[in-house]
């Protein structure tokens, strides 16, 4: 599968500063002078790592093994039982995003109750955001939200607006846009908001990027007829390590660091003989032929969902009907890719079937129904002997049991919360 760096192709700017112009064009001559080709179709690649920062994630899946949490994870666990007992809590489904912000917990429902729940870090429940209707400072949609200066801003709005609420809740003001606003992130690196709008507009980008006052508009990534899209939210294509604000696509090999306003390819991802070619698949009739294929014969390409930090990458992978985590040591230039779960050698309690949210920068995790933590721990009370099992609960696995038996009737989930390396 060939590799590619479609950059200077993609990268396009609006009122930006002639300095930052020049600085831009200064960066991709010099790339351009390392016999770099640019995301041209029929192009002639070298290897990636002949750009300077890159990072290359060579995967072969013969080299596919199990795998321990302690490899990858901090030697510790925490586990959050989200209490909201009223009926329309509906917290069994949807959370297509949970965010982490200083003492609180927010919960984003986009298609159950179309609100976000607030709940204080032990997981008391304390208030939430619900404004759904056509008037002023009502929603009738949103797709995601970000914090700007101690306020959540939703994005993704429709009708087209962005909304900024309280961190307790309280509707404090709107903004109306004639084109569509999709969701993404505000970055303190830069202070800018970076939001991705899944467009099919010739000469319209897929990434738009604004001052906080919605000013100063700097775009990136044009739509190209000829490649293959997709039709993705976009909602985490857009990642926070501690230091530092990523952009990863599906369907692109390349994740982008973004550096003084500019995205700077960081990581590529080599397939090698296990490569899907993207043609194949845009060659395919849109619905159920494409995603038939998708789900049971595609080879390896990058989904555009992952979670990263200055020592590791992770994304989740599938060849065939076979799903591979796909950790990247990004200090030790090693790609781990592991089979199954990832077993959990830290306190004994649920092995992790996969990674769903990026909490916040460093930490990361899953979700799972109350009932269903319970039920592991009966496994675990059935298959050790009596002995074992009390001085387990007692120790290792205490804060796991614990959780475990509080929420034991309830269908709320349980945040299980990892430190990334």
């Amino acid at each position: 599968m060939k590799l590619s760096l479609p950059t200077l192709s993609i990268v396009g700017l609006a009122k930006a500063s002639f300095f930052k112009f020049l600085l831009f064009i200064k960066y991709w001559l010099y790339v351009l002078l390392l016999g770099i080709f640019i995301g041209l179709p029929g192009g002639c690649n070298q290897k990636p790592n002949s750009v300077p920062g890159l990072e290359r994630i060579s995967v072969d899946l013969s080299e596919s093994r199990t795998g321990k949490l302690s490899e990858f994870f901090e030697p510790s666990i925490e586990y959050i039982w989200l209490e909201d007992d009223s009926e329309e809590a509906q917290l069994n489904a949807g959370l297509h995003k949970i965010l982490f912000h200083e003492n609180r917990i927010y919960t984003l429902d986009i298609y159950g109750c179309k609100c976000i729940h607030i709940f204080d870090t032990s997981g008391k429940y304390l208030s939430k955001i619900s404004a759904y209707g056509e008037g002023p400072g009502q929603y009738l949609d949103f797709d995601d939200a970000a914090f700007v200066d101690e306020e959540i801003v939703l994005l993704g709005v429709f009708p087209r607006k962005i909304m900024w609420f309280s961190l307790e809740g309280e509707f404090l003001r709107e903004l109306s846009f004639r084109d569509p606003i999709g969701p993404g992130v505000f970055s303190a690196f830069d202070q800018r908001l970076y939001l991705f709008t899944d467009t099919r507009d010739p000469g319209d980008y897929f990434v738009k990027s604004f001052n906080k006052s919605f000013q100063d508009t700097i775009q990136y990534f044009p739509f190209h007829p000829e490649r293959l899209y997709g039709n993705f939210s976009g909602r985490n294509f857009f990642q926070k390590s501690t230091e530092n604000l990523y952009f990863g696509m599906t369907y692109l090999d390349t994740i982008y660091q973004v550096d003084k306003g500019n995205f700077m390819p960081k990581l590529v991802f080599d397939f090698g003989k296990y490569g899907q070619d993207l043609d194949e698949i845009k060659r395919l009739d849109p619905g159920m032929e494409s995603l038939d294929f998708i789900n049971n014969r595609a080879r390896l390409y990058f989904r555009g969902q992952y979670l990263i930090s200055e020592k590791h990458l992770f994304t989740l992978l599938a060849y065939e009907k076979k799903a591979i985590f796909l950790f990247f040591d990004r200090e030790q230039n090693k790609t781990h890719l592991i089979e199954k779960r990832l077993t959990n050698d830290i306190d004994g309690g649920y092995d992790a079937p996969g990674l769903q949210y990026s909490f916040k920068p460093g930490k990361v995790g899953l979700k799972v129904p109350g009932r269903d933590l319970y039920e592991t721990l009966m496994e675990k009370k059935n298959n050790m002997g009596k002995a074992e099992f009390e001085n387990w609960v007692k120790n290792q696995g205490r804060n796991f049991a614990e959780t475990a038996m509080k929420a034991r009737a309830s269908e709320n989930p349980v945040l299980i919360v990892y430190t990334l390396k």
